[in-house]
């Protein structure tokens, strides 16, 4: 029997595999905007290329674990350091992977639905980079006890829900969607909900495994 969630990644498998020398593709950018009051979450867009906006702006959160990052020696949560806020800057998605039962990244944590990898490329993104900081997710993950966005390592947490609705608009984009980057901007007003200082649990920062998915070498179902 064929699922809706082996439908989903065979979608994405022909949304996300490069495209070099194919005709007709459909460039994607993710616009992430994050506010610098972290504790309040921020929206994010996919956009073709040209600007048209293809989501309603779906709530991201990018705050650290207060607990986990002062733990770790990052008690500011600066985003250029490990355990902190998502860096802002650019960056690349080279694959998508699975989350969920059976793999690495748990329910709990990363949602059921998949993740995005994202690799840095510029600003802050890529001097965190240097300080060990080598790849994020864009994932799901269960809500708090509240129903608010719960804290991660670094990663950007969407409800389960936003991150099948960003996965599905990936896939129904057009012919040949390719993600170009994500682009990650802190910006000075943007008020929305607030999130909660409770963990993922996330397991570490940078995710367990990212560093063997940062080359673009086509969808493999980790």
């Amino acid at each position: 029997m064929i699922t809706r969630r082996w439908v989903l990644f065979g979608g994405l498998i022909a949304a996300l595999l490069p495209r070099r020398g194919m005709a007709n593709s459909t460039d994607l950018v993710i616009e992430v905007n994050l506010p610098a009051d972290r504790w309040q979450a921020g929206i994010l867009r996919l956009k073709r290329a040209n600007g048209e906006t293809l989501t309603e702006d779906l709530t991201v959160y990018g705050k650290a674990d207060n607990g986990r990052a002062a733990q770790e020696g990052n008690p500011a949560r600066s985003p250029v350091l490990p355990f902190g806020d998502t860096p802002e800057g650019g960056y690349s998605v080279p694959r998508m992977v699975s989350t969920g039962s059976g793999t690495a990244y748990t329910d709990r944590s990363y949602g059921p639905n998949g993740a995005l990898v994202l690799k840095p490329e510029s600003g802050d993104a890529k001097v965190a980079e240097g300080n060990g900081r080598t790849g994020l997710l864009i994932h799901g993950g269960d809500l708090s006890s509240s129903g608010k966005l719960r804290a991660t390592h670094g990663c950007l947490r969407l409800s389960n829900a936003d991150m099948d609705r960003l996965l599905a608009a990936i896939r129904e984009a057009g012919n040949n969607p390719v993600l170009q980057r994500c682009e990650v901007v802190e910006v000075s007003v943007l008020v929305g909900p607030t999130g909660v200082d409770e963990p993922g649990p996330d397991e570490s920062d940078p995710p367990p495994g990212i560093d063997a998915l940062l080359e673009p070498l086509g969808l493999r179902l980790n």
